[in-house]
């Protein structure tokens, strides 16, 4: 993950500031959109230039900036420091999708404090309205950062969204070949991470716990070529039961229960209880020290890999593409002690 230095960036965007008058020369820009105040009955219109922002290059919506002219006014009030992290992430996730990526920080610049929205650019664009809200949000539209100002995304653009995400298809593909290539198809399979069957050339393979007591397993770094095949497994190995349930897919679940019924999806999010508003709202009351930033954002990254922590619901299960939604379990918190300090 691409770790940002607010603090050179924020010192960018102030360097003009006259000291004398407080007249900032510096322009709104694709990356940079000022307010002169923060009011939470204006978020439709924030939460516009953010999915704007994520579907270009990220940006900073700064508060404290008056518009005409560019005054360095800095915050009046205390509402854009009391207003919690979890309400800003619980409103922007009920309203787009995927996931918006954010940072809510506090910088002050010659004795006056300005409020910042950071909006980390999507990896996987676009973002999109799952519905209206405001005069600025409407549902299915697209928002795309343009030179100052923010507005439905035109064809170029979202041509070339389209042709990123194809090229990087491309080079996920090219990869996978690559790999291919150098064991040969007739030694290779493909894991298929939905339906959870490993299918060769020739034969399909479906790993069960009956299967798991007849495999020999070896540590990474004592492999012998002596005596009977062996399967070598590096990593952490978790049995697993399936059902058939009388449709193409398969049901599977994690347990250490043989006789443990197969689960559905919505057994499956018992198991993951919190969304993500839910998850903010646990660390803030756990750690002294806890904050939404790119430590955050770095450390959860790395969580969510590990399909302990984190369950993604998508919008269409037969599509790992598609629009999905995070839920997350209860041990992921835990994680967390290693990075923030407990109350």
């Amino acid at each position: 993950m691409k770790i940002i230095d607010h603090n050179h960036n924020v010192k960018q965007i102030f360097k003009t500031l006259d000291l004398i008058t407080f007249r900032l020369l510096s322009r709104e820009t694709n990356v940079v959109e000022f307010k002169e105040s923060f009011n939470w009955g204006s978020k439709d219109k924030y939460a516009r230039t953010m999915a704007a922002f994520a579907n270009n290059k990220g940006g900073y919506l700064i508060f404290g900036v008056s518009n005409k002219p560019k005054n360095f006014v800095g915050l009046q009030s205390n509402n854009f420091e009391d207003l919690d992290e979890a309400e800003i992430t619980a409103y922007l996730s009920g309203l787009f999708s995927p996931e918006i990526s954010y940072e809510k920080f506090t910088n002050e610049i010659q004795g006056r404090k300005v409020g910042i929205l950071y909006t980390s650019e999507l990896e996987n664009k676009p973002i999109i309205a799952i519905k209206n809200d405001g005069n600025s949000i409407k549902e299915a539209e697209i928002y795309y950062r343009y030179n100052a100002r923010n507005d439905k995304i035109k064809y170029p653009e979202l041509k070339h969204l389209f042709d990123q995400t194809r090229a990087s298809e491309r080079k996920s593909w090219m990869s996978l070949f690559e790999k291919v290539s150098k064991i040969g198809p007739s030694n290779a399979a493909i894991m298929d991470m939905v339906n959870g069957t490993i299918e060769g050339e020739n034969n399909s393979l479906l790993i069960d716990r009956k299967l798991i007591s007849k495999l020999k397993f070896i540590k990474e770094g004592n492999f012998s070529e002596k005596g009977k095949p062996t399967l070598k497994l590096i990593g952490d190995i978790r049995p697993i039961t399936v059902s058939d349930s009388g449709t193409n897919k398969a049901d599977i679940r994690i347990t250490d229960d043989p006789t443990a019924p197969a689960v559905r999806e919505e057994t499956v999010l018992k198991n993951y209880p919190l969304e993500y508003s839910e998850l903010i709202k646990e660390l803030k009351n756990r750690y002294s020290d806890f904050k939404m930033n790119s430590q955050f954002n770095k450390v959860k990254q790395e969580l969510v890999k590990n399909i302990k922590f984190c369950h993604p619901r998508y919008l269409d299960p037969k599509n790992p593409k598609s629009s999905k939604k995070d839920f997350y379990s209860r041990s992921i918190i835990k994680e967390f002690d290693n990075h923030y300090t407990k109350k």
